[in-house]
C-alpha cells in the first residue's frame, strides 16, 4: 500500500504547482510518486534483479475552494501537507496556517460532539462499558473547544485508539510547507521562522520550498537540476525533502527485500515487529510468519546476494519480537 498524502491550502498558495512538481505536470487531482532512495539503487546494482520497485506516495491535491472536499481529502490521508503562501504581495502564511487548522478543528469538533451524543444514549440504555470512550471524547472536545488540533492532546496510545474510528483530521500527522520565492531560499527568512515556531507548537515539521522552481527543475536532466540546486544552496530536491518529512511525520521507516526477481522498498511503521512488517509484503505473511532473516544494505552489497550471506552464515535470524529497523534487508520465512 502506498503512503497517502493530502495537499491542502488556500487559493493562490501554490499548492497545485507543488502537486505538479511532485507528480508531474500532466497529473490532475491524484498522482503516484516513486520515493527516491539511493540505497535501493545500490541494492539493484549489487543483486541485478529483473525489476526495481520504489516505495510510493499517493498524492492528492485537495480542491482549495471546498472546505468539505478539503476535509474529506485530509480524512483519507496518512499525512497532511499544509501549503502556505510566503511569496508575492502581502503574504500571510501564519494566518493561512491558523485558518487551515481552524477548519480541521471545527470538523473534528462536529464529529466528536456527534459521537458523544451516541455514546451518551448507549450509556443511558445500560452500556456502561462505554465510560472509557466517553471520557476520552470529553477530553477531546475540551481540547478542540480551545481551538487546538488534536495531535497536541496528550493521550495514551490506547486512548488515542478509541478516537481512531472517527478519522479525526486534526489528529493526522502534519507537515507545513512554506512556499517562497527563490530569493528566500534556502531557509525562507523571517516569515518562515515564525511559521516554523507556530507549526512546532502544533506538532508539525516545517519545509521551505519554491514550488515553481521545483516544477522547473523537474523538467531538467539530473546534472543540470543538481547544478541549479547548488546555486540556491539546496541540499536535496523537493521530492526528496517532502518524502523525508512525510516519513518522519508519519512515523515510517523503509525496509527492503532483495532477490533476483525484484529489489523493493517497503514503507513500514517505525518500531513494527517483524510479523507486522511481513504483513506489509503480503497480508497472509503476518499470520504465517515463522522468522526473519535480516542483513544490512552494506553487507548485502558486499556479498552480492542473500544466498551468499546465508551460505556464509552472516544472516541474522530474528523472531516475532524483532523490531524492523530503517534500512534492514529482510527475507521472511512463512508457513503454509
Amino acid at each position: 500500500m502506498p503512503v497517502s498524502v493530502a495537499l491542502v491550502g488556500p487559493q493562490g498558495s501554490g499548492k497545485t504547482t507543488l502537486f505538479h512538481a511532485l507528480v508531474g505536470a500532466g497529473a490532475e487531482g491524484v498522482g503516484m510518486v516513486d520515493v527516491p532512495d539511493h540505497r535501493l539503487q545500490r541494492l539493484a546494482e549489487a543483486v541485478g534483479p529483473r525489476r526495481v520497485v520504489h516505495a510510493q506516495v499517493r498524492v492528492v491535491d485537495a480542491p482549495p475552494g471546498s472546505r468539505a472536499q478539503r476535509i474529506a481529502a485530509a480524512r483519507e490521508a496518512d499525512v497532511v501537507l499544509e501549503v502556505l503562501r510566503a511569496f508575492g504581495p502581502d503574504p500571510d502564511p501564519l494566518g493561512e496556517l491558523q485558518g487551515i487548522d481552524l477548519d480541521l478543528v471545527l470538523a473534528d469538533l462536529a464529529s466528536v460532539e456527534k459521537r458523544i451524543e451516541v455514546v451518551g444514549r448507549e450509556m443511558r440504555a445500560g452500556r456502561k462499558e462505554r465510560v472509557a470512550e466517553l471520557e476520552v471524547l470529553e477530553r477531546a472536545r475540551a481540547h478542540l473547544d480551545t481551538g487546538q488540533v488534536l495531535r497536541t492532546l496528550d493521550l495514551e496510545p490506547e486512548e488515542r485508539a478509541r478516537l481512531a474510528p472517527l478519522f479525526l483530521v486534526s489528529d493526522r500527522p502534519g507537515v507545513v510547507v512554506v512556499n517562497v520565492s527563490d530569493d528566500l531560499l534556502p531557509d525562507g527568512g523571517g516569515l518562515a521562522d515564525r511559521v516554523r515556531s507556530l507549526a512546532g507548537q502544533r506538532g508539525c515539521r516545517t519545509l521551505v520550498v519554491d514550488a515553481q522552481l521545483e516544477l522547473e527543475l523537474g523538467e531538467l536532466d539530473a546534472v543540470d537540476a543538481g547544478q541549479l540546486r547548488q546555486t540556491y544552496r539546496l541540499a536535496e530536491g523537493g521530492l526528496e525533502a517532502v518524502a523525508r518529512a512525510v516519513w518522519d511525520a508519519g512515523g515510517l521507516i523503509t525496509f527492503f527485500t532483495a532477490g533476483e526477481p525484484e529489489v523493493r522498498a517497503w514503507p513500514c511503521p517505525r518500531g513494527a515487529p517483524a510479523p507486522l512488517a511481513a504483513g506489509v509484503v503480503h497480508s497472509d505473511f503476518e499470520r504465517l510468519f515463522i522468522r526473519a532473516e535480516v542483513t544490512s544494505v552494506d553487507e548485502l552489497v558486499e556479498a552480492g546476494s542473500m544466498e551468499a550471506l546465508r551460505a556464509a552464515g552472516r544472516l541474522r535470524v530474528e523472531g516475532r519480537d524483532y523490531r524492523v529497523r530503517d534500512g534492514d534487508v529482510v527475507f521472511f520465512r512463512v508457513g503454509r
